[in-house]
């Protein structure tokens, strides 16, 4: 009959070093935060631990994002900048933000449910030239929520500015 030695084989319970504190759960990363910020540590640049976060700056992202700025996907984007430049006595312009912005999230990030777009506020610059060119500030609060992780009453402030 063979004879096996487990000398080698590990710890005794009575030899580890147990505590009796927390133990803390590590957070993955899930995302990248913009704008870019170098990241403490280990890492190139600061990291989103958080669904919730990192949903929030997609949107920015995608609200922000013009027609043609990525690579690969001319339509990305809710074009938006074209409205600071081209606003003038418009009537229609909260329409059409509006329009551009459900129908940006309806293909690039349909698991958002847009609740409102409100607060759009159209501030033409004081300085005559400027009028005449046509160039505003605009700035909207965008309430949505994401039904498939249960999260509600989320919220988005962007504001889109003329050059002057």
């Amino acid at each position: 009959m063979a004879s096996f030695s487990f000398k080698s084989s590990g710890t005794r319970i009575s030899d580890r070093n147990v505590s009796t504190e927390k133990v803390t759960k590590k957070q993955r990363d899930i995302g990248i935060k913009t704008p870019l910020t170098n990241a403490q540590g280990h890492q190139i640049f600061d990291m989103h631990q958080d669904p919730v976060d990192q949903i929030k700056d997609n949107l920015r992202n995608l609200i922000l994002t013009n027609f043609g700025e990525r690579l690969g996907l001319y339509d990305f984007g809710a074009d938006l900048s074209a409205l600071v430049f081209e606003f003038t006595n418009n009537s229609a312009v909260e329409s059409e933000i509006s329009e551009r912005i459900e129908v940006a999230i309806q293909k690039y990030m349909p698991g958002v449910q847009i609740e409102s777009i409100s607060e759009i506020e159209l501030d033409r610059n004081e300085k005559e030239e400027i009028n005449r060119l046509g160039l505003a500030k605009i700035r909207l609060r965008i309430i949505y929520q994401i039904p498939s992780a249960r999260i509600g009453n989320q919220s988005i402030d962007v504001t889109l500015q003329g050059g002057g």
